[in-house]
């Protein structure tokens, strides 16, 4: 068996918990030649949480009313924490959303946006995947949209509640 030297076990456990390696340089700069290295392992890079997932929570429904969005933000970071490790929720955006079912009407609406990253390894999992369509098309539901808004990797889905 061989043992690892301490420094490079650190690294792996910390890119491993997507911690940033912080003051590398004695003036307490980071090094991030260094990061970039690290980052790039075969190993660590399954591990490492690179891939955004950017989830729109709604403060109306199809029709302009308003909806439960504090429930709905507080369950959208519970569920993806447990799914993903965290997630952080930004104040109240503005946007429009035009509904096409509807001769093009437009939504005006101050969406929540929950931000989380994810391992790549973690979003390829099945049961996730299907875990977080379900958790969408339930808020969908249960808040009247037309779709939900769900980014992932730059992607943007439009996850329909039926």
């Amino acid at each position: 068996m061989i043992l690892l030297e301490r420094p490079w076990t650190q690294a792996v456990h910390d890119a491993a918990h997507n911690v940033a390696l912080l003051g590398r340089g004695s003036d307490g700069t980071i090094d991030i030649e260094r990061e970039r290295t690290v980052a790039r392992a075969p190993a660590l890079e399954a591990q490492r949480k690179a891939l955004l997932i950017v989830l729109f929570v709604p403060s109306v429904d199809r029709e302009s009313e308003r909806v439960d969005q504090d429930s709905w933000t507080r369950r959208s970071l519970e569920f993806l924490g447990k799914l993903f490790g965290g997630a952080t929720a930004f104040p109240k955006a503005q946007g429009v959303w035009r509904d096409d079912e509807r001769e093009g009407r437009l939504v005006w609406d101050e969406p929540v946006i929950v931000h989380c990253y994810a391992a790549v390894r973690e979003m390829k999992q099945r049961a996730n995947q299907v875990a977080l369509g379900a958790f969408c098309r339930e808020m969908g539901r249960s808040t009247n949209q037309g779709e939900v808004g769900l980014i992932i990797d730059n992607v943007y889905h439009a996850v329909r509640p039926e």
